[in-house]
């Protein structure tokens, strides 16, 4: 894709200094640059301007929307400019110099391989590799892989369709990859690219004090803010009720290690009940079909819980 008019597309929300330094990194190896800012408010201006000033288009949604909402409008913002391709990434995520040169290397040796159209992701995600196998022609195929660091075409977008903004937040890339799947698109990893990136704050679960594990269960645990296991929880449901059937062993091998996941997080909440009735208001709102932002009952419940561990950091 070394012609292409590749355009990178980030999602923001009360972004920090580090926006900055992502929308540095990208200024030479993009066409264009469009920071989709999810109603962060009056104090990330001066921050915004800079970045405009900088080259960078950047858009204001009016109130926060979800992530999914504003990659669309980003999107949508870059194909409307003529992009070929779109990055997406989040204003956290770290590249390196020639991030988008083997973004779009991988890309080309995917489709002479006759792979046609397929979304490219950095082999290895905040240090996790994404690759599940590797097929006869050497293409290293992708699984949950995560849409920061995404590389995808104008005529993919074109057939699966752009995220779905009624998940609001979280497994939004699921949902995504699994639609590609399901078109016949195989996810290919970038080999050795990588980005940097945080999956969340890490704990350590004590005891008196104490840090103490479960068998087969570390002492560390990576645990997202408490409001996110409202979405978390919704959403996978929704994924299962609408692709449990056709990708039955993959929905059925991620529920699992979400449950031992939301169970390692119910032990750890304080109170539990308020994380427990979370879940059971997902669960409520996923079966009645009620998408969206979460209720300002259930935003307030999660907010009241606290972790029962000590941070790393």
């Amino acid at each position: 894709m070394s012609t292409a008019m590749v355009w990178a597309v980030i999602t923001a929300y009360r972004p920090d200094a580090g926006l900055a330094e992502a929308v540095e990194a990208l200024r030479d190896q993009v066409t264009a640059i469009v920071v989709v800012d999810d109603g962060s408010g009056d104090e990330s201006s001066p921050l915004l301007a800079r970045i405009q000033e900088r080259g960078a288009i950047v858009v204001r949604n009016a109130e926060n929307r979800g992530i999914a909402f504003s990659l669309n409008v980003g999107i949508m913002h870059a194909l409307d400019g003529g992009a070929d391709a779109v990055l997406t990434l989040d204003q956290d995520s770290a590249i390196g110099s020639d991030f988008v040169q083997r973004l779009g290397d991988a890309r080309e040796a995917a489709m002479s391989a006759g792979h046609a159209d397929p979304p490219i992701v950095p082999e290895y995600f905040a240090g996790v590799r994404q690759v599940r196998t590797r097929t006869a022609d050497g293409t290293l195929v992708a699984r949950h892989a995560i849409q920061s660091g995404m590389l995808l075409s104008r005529t993919l977008l074109e057939q699966v369709g752009m995220m779905r903004e009624d998940l609001f937040i979280d497994l939004v890339d699921t949902e995504f990859e699994m639609r590609c799947v399901s078109a016949g698109k195989v996810m290919v990893a970038a080999p050795g690219l990588r980005l940097g990136h945080s999956l969340g704050r890490q704990y350590v679960r004590t005891l008196f004090g104490r840090p103490f594990s479960f068998p087969g269960i570390p002492a560390v645990i990576t645990l997202s803010t408490p409001f996110r296991y409202y979405y978390r929880v919704r959403n996978r449901v929704v994924i299962n009720r609408e692709f449990g059937r056709t990708h039955f062993l993959w929905t059925a091998r991620d529920t699992l290690l979400e449950a031992v996941h939301f169970l390692n997080a119910w032990q750890l909440a304080q109170p539990r009940r308020s994380l427990f009735s979370v879940y059971r208001a997902a669960v409520r709102d996923a079966r009645a079909r009620r998408m969206g932002r979460m209720d300002a009952r259930t935003a307030a419940l999660a907010s009241s819980i606290k972790w029962r561990a000590e941070p790393l950091d």
